[in-house]
């Protein structure tokens, strides 16, 4: 009688363990749902999942890696840091390993560590071999997790290259994602077409040609965003478009072939000389609302930028400073001397010598 007692004991307890884990899972999955939607909601899922999965390693590793993805966008850097390192201590599962060791090739290009950037992309890389050895095996759950993986791995190799000058390989690291595949993942797809449509990428065919498909592939980002809210995307396809359209030349071929998508970007119907700066302050707005640190900065330097290509320097500078505002815009190295550059152009036009030099001398 005491040995079918422990049986059905052990079964219970099993089926709870499951059944926790299955919870985990979900909680989980729906933290990766606000990734690109709301931060806040991302955490707080994110601390659910870490709090229930005690003795369930690889879903705590999960939870970890999204409490690190939003002190990422909140620019708390160490902190995203030791949860990453965390996550390896944590878990010998690999697909959550991946994530971590991605995230950390992130955190090393916004920081510009590029040694360490490459140490973690040979992790990276040893660490898909050996799923790619187990890959038909994975659960659906971990199937998806990995496709994420995989696709942040090329972007974020693709961003790395692009800032440092490597053209051809930015382009050969972002082809490495399957544009069909990468469909099964909403957010993904979104982050794949904005980098894309940003530039740099498509190289055959006319000038006009290349402007045309980059619009393309941002007006689809942004469009597939609005209806599936994802802010994120949002903001970074207006911004994208933004820059499109600032030259006056490019701007009029793409406004004449674009009408009716011209008409539902600018619902204000602002100047056409203005339009540009119009879509970059709602860029800014919406980064505003979502909380991204340095997109926020992105977004300032961005619509700096439209001010100074219609002569409004003082704008300019105004919005260059606010870009700066933020201490911990100091920890991305690359993009204070982007604004640093920006502010000694700016400066220089309206005759103030010092701050023109003493901006260039420190980007």
């Amino acid at each position: 009688m005491k040995y079918w007692l422990f049986i059905i004991s052990t079964i219970i307890l099993s089926a709870c363990s499951r059944t926790d884990r299955q919870a985990v899972d979900k909680l989980n999955e729906q933290s990766y749902a606000y990734h690109y939607r709301n931060i806040d909601s991302t955490e707080s899922y994110a601390r659910r999942a870490a709090k229930l999965a005690e003795g369930y390693h690889a879903g705590r590793a999960e939870a970890l890696n999204n409490l690190a993805f939003v002190h990422i966008v909140r620019m708390e850097y160490d902190e995203a840091e030791r949860l990453l390192n965390e996550v390896v201590e944590t878990t010998n599962h690999q697909v959550q390993q991946l994530i971590a060791y991605v995230q950390q090739m992130r955190l090393c290009q916004r920081r510009s560590r590029n040694r360490e950037f490459h140490d973690y992309r040979e992790l990276a890389d040893k660490t898909i071999r050996r799923i790619n050895e187990e890959r038909a095996s994975l659960s659906e759950h971990d199937q998806r997790c990995l496709l994420y993986a995989e696709t942040e791995y090329a972007i974020v190799n693709s961003t790395y290259y692009y800032y440092v000058g490597l053209e051809q390989q930015s382009i050969d690291a972002l082809n490495a994602i399957n544009p069909n595949e990468v469909q099964r993942d909403t957010a993904q797809f979104l982050n794949y077409l904005y980098n894309i449509g940003a530039g740099g990428i498509i190289t055959q065919g006319s000038q006009q040609e290349i402007n045309q498909q980059e619009f393309d592939r941002l007006m689809r980002c942004f469009l597939m965003a609005r209806q599936g809210d994802y802010p994120y995307f949002a903001a970074n396809a207006l911004e994208a478009l933004s820059e499109h359209l600032m030259e006056p030349p490019v701007r009029d071929h793409l406004m004449m072939d674009n009408m009716p998508a011209m008409k539902f970007l600018n619902p204000d119907h602002v100047d056409d000389n203005m339009l540009a700066g119009y879509l970059a302050e709602n860029s800014l707005y919406i980064f505003r609302e979502f909380g991204d640190v340095y997109q926020i900065a992105g977004a300032y330097r961005t619509l700096a930028s439209c001010f100074r290509q219609i002569g409004d320097y003082e704008s300019a500078l105004y919005n260059l400073e606010q870009a700066l505002s933020d201490s911990a815009i100091y920890q991305a190295p690359d993009l204070v001397a982007s604004i640093r550059e920006q502010l000694s152009v700016a400066y220089a036009a309206i005759d103030d010598k010092q701050q023109s030099d003493y901006n260039r001398n420190l980007y």
